[in-house]
């Protein structure tokens, strides 16, 4: 839980760019959507058993394979579902808020494991901008390298919209919070 000392106001809250997470949720979805397909396929259309298998076990060759094939099938849905959900709930925990003391970093590693750290802006040494990429081009993100003086030598802001802005903040930030402490 993050809590605010009563003179810190927050002057950014970002998150990775939509498009990240739209990327990784299209393939699962994709396969979701081939699973649904290859559910109803089974279901439908009539698959015979083997005919050395009829002859040989002929009390389970009464069952219909199509059914069978569909049951598996469908037991593998609520496993993406529950990938797909994770994914969205990973992308709506993971933030990071720029105040105008520190940086404080919230990131979802586990279904319960939630980290959070935080940097003061007096300790920033160095900041990097990093735009690299043909699709973080177009959409304009990138990651962001916040050198520290602290015990956590480098922060990290990955895949954030708009880097330079989010740096300009920063720096901003570190300037009126020397200012003040001054």
């Amino acid at each position: 839980m993050i809590t605010l000392e009563p003179q810190e106001r927050i002057h950014l809250l970002k998150r990775r760019h939509q498009i990240v997470l739209r990327l990784r949720i299209f393939p699962l979805i994709s396969l979701l959507i081939l699973l649904l397909l290859l559910f109803f396929f089974f279901l439908f259309h009539k698959i015979s058993w083997p005919k050395f298998f009829v002859e040989h076990f002929p009390q389970p060759s009464t069952l219909k394979l199509n059914f069978i094939f569909a049951f598996l099938f469908s037991l593998t849905l609520p496993a993406f579902w529950c990938l797909i959900f994770f994914e969205i709930t990973k992308y709506y925990l993971t933030y990071w808020i720029i105040t105008n003391q520190r940086i404080i970093e919230a990131k979802l590693i586990g279904l319960f494991n939630v980290q959070y750290s935080s940097i003061e802006l007096d300790k920033i040494q160095d900041m990097t901008a990093k735009i690299k990429g043909l699709l973080p081009s177009i959409y304009h993100f990138g990651d962001l390298r916040i050198q520290t003086a602290a015990e956590k030598g480098e922060f990290l802001l990955d895949q954030i919209e708009d880097p330079e802005l989010v740096k300009q903040v920063i720096f901003e930030a570190k300037i009126d919070y020397q200012k003040t402490k001054t």
